[in-house]
């Protein structure tokens, strides 16, 4: 139970709180914590928040030439679904492409790119 609320108040020290004008209207926190309930590990929930701040800014509308979505994929798809499908989608994509988020963030550090 200690270690319970111990990752719930780093959870709630990583995840940005919404403003009190933007309430739950601020998806990015919801789009998070959807994040850290698919992996279910602190160390690789940073990392996703790292790369994606990086990446979108949480932005499920983020665009960058042919790249779309939150994790900024070159797969049309992203830009029809909605910002819970992208994170699903992008981090089955760097588990296959990289193994892990926090690889594939390493990744991003060296080449500029996941």
């Amino acid at each position: 139970q200690t270690l319970l609320i111990l990752r719930i108040t780093l959870l709630s020290l990583a995840v940005p709180q919404a403003s009190a004008s933007k309430g739950w209207k601020d998806h990015s926190m919801n789009y998070k914590l959807h994040a850290y309930k698919l992996l279910l590990d602190f160390e690789e929930f940073q990392c996703i928040v790292e790369l994606y701040e990086k990446e979108s800014n949480w932005r499920p509308t983020a665009r960058n030439g042919s790249h779309f979505g939150i994790p900024q994929g070159r797969s049309r798809y992203l830009a029809t679904v909605d910002g819970f499908k992208q994170v699903e989608w992008g981090i089955r994509y760097n588990h296959n492409r990289h193994g892990s988020m926090c690889k594939a963030l390493r990744f991003f550090k060296k080449h500029g790119y996941h």
